[in-house]
């Protein structure tokens, strides 16, 4: 009975404590701070876990299709580059103003740590208070699967190309319909 009581006063103690230090607002949101190392390390296990546990049932069809792939591009350009970046583009002042920093996708590395299923999961599902959002809602599947067959491809281009790519597909100008290239309605 008294180790019962003792748990429950700890309890009540821990409780007390939490509380206090959320209502005290002594924690600092801002973007421009970094989080603590604990916390830091408790997000991306979290995050890394999650998306594991998510994708683990998703199939990865055949994504070698180049019209999978130029459909993948011009989504990644319209969306992805901005705050991921691309060959010859740096990221934007939103991109570089986000906590955590959004990973340049440019760079093998990043991609390695996730595999397609993965890659697929977070484009359409997105990741809270990230700033990245979830492309599930306005965009087919087939469209998502095109981003990650892009992206397979991503690494291994040279600003040239890339901004080759950009004008074969016209997305160096200006568009009339710009937020509305072929999507599932909203």
């Amino acid at each position: 009975m008294r180790i019962f009581v003792a748990l429950l006063i700890i309890l009540g103690l821990l409780i007390a404590t939490i509380a206090t230090f959320v209502w005290s607002g002594s924690y600092n949101v801002a973007a421009t701070v970094p989080h603590w190392k604990i916390t830091h390390w408790f997000l991306e296990e979290v995050r890394e876990r999650s998306i594991s546990a998510q994708s683990r049932a998703i199939v990865v069809p055949s994504i070698n299709n180049p019209k999978l792939v130029d459909t993948g591009f011009k989504n990644y350009h319209e969306m992805c580059r901005l705050c991921h970046g691309a060959p010859g583009y740096s990221q934007t002042e939103i991109a570089k103003g986000l906590y955590p920093t959004p990973p340049k996708l440019v760079s093998e590395d990043t991609l390695k740590k996730l595999n397609d299923a993965e890659v697929y999961w977070v484009a359409k599902n997105g990741i809270k208070m990230t700033g990245m959002p979830a492309f599930g809602p306005t965009h087919s599947e087939e469209e998502i699967w095109g981003i990650v067959a892009f992206l397979k491809k991503l690494p291994n281009l040279k600003p040239e190309e890339y901004k080759a790519m950009v004008k074969a597909a016209r997305l160096d100008k200006e568009r009339e319909d710009d937020h509305h290239h072929g999507h599932k309605p909203h």
